[in-house]
């Protein structure tokens, strides 16, 4: 199945200048050129369960199981992304914030400018079935990192080397249970 997050509505309309450089170079890709300028075809995907963030910025076939992130966040930017899907189901919405006061938030810094939480994530691919997933827009790896979680396989494509090193890193992270007195 595929479970990924392309590059969508970043162009130069809505790109911070901070990700683009004074000769006009993204700095998310390095390029002369933004993803927006000449987006990819997603309308011929395999016949897969897929998964996809930004869908609403791509020519898909009309869906029903939309994927709702309501980032419950107050300032400005988008407050919510959608993630198109195949999938035959209602819409579903998950709530995460990466502002303090909310309880359901994300701490820490992000890895990449338009990095997902692995909770959504991981929220995301248990809709799927079991099998193997691609995500062909790794980034900083927060697809293969909550497949893992999950136990599921994955499979990763990155353009940027830094970006690859990133996921090798964070999947190469292991956190060892705690072994109380009654567990031994």
């Amino acid at each position: 199945m595929i479970v990924t997050d392309p590059p969508y509505g970043i162009g130069k309309r809505w790109t911070k200048r901070a990700m683009v450089g004074r000769n006009g170079s993204s700095r998310l890709w390095g390029r002369g050129e933004m993803w927006d300028d000449h987006p990819g075809d997603l309308a011929h995907l395999p016949d897969v369960p897929t998964i996809i963030w930004g869908g609403n910025y791509f020519g898909l076939p009309a869906a029903r199981g939309w994927l709702v992130w309501d980032k419950a966040q107050v300032f400005t930017g988008a407050e919510a992304e959608l993630a198109w899907t195949n999938l035959d189901m209602p819409v579903r919405i998950f709530r995460m914030s990466r502002v303090a006061a909310y309880t359901n938030r994300v701490d820490g810094p992000k890895s990449h400018p338009t990095e997902k939480p692995v909770e959504l994530m991981r929220w995301a691919i248990e809709f799927t079935p079991r099998g193997t997933i691609l995500d062909p827009f790794m980034g900083s790896g927060s697809t293969l990192v909550a497949a893992k979680s999950l136990g599921r396989h994955a499979i990763g494509i990155e353009i940027e080397e830094r970006y690859c090193e990133i996921a090798a890193q964070r999947c190469a992270q292991e956190i060892l249970g705690l072994v109380g007195r009654g567990d031994v």
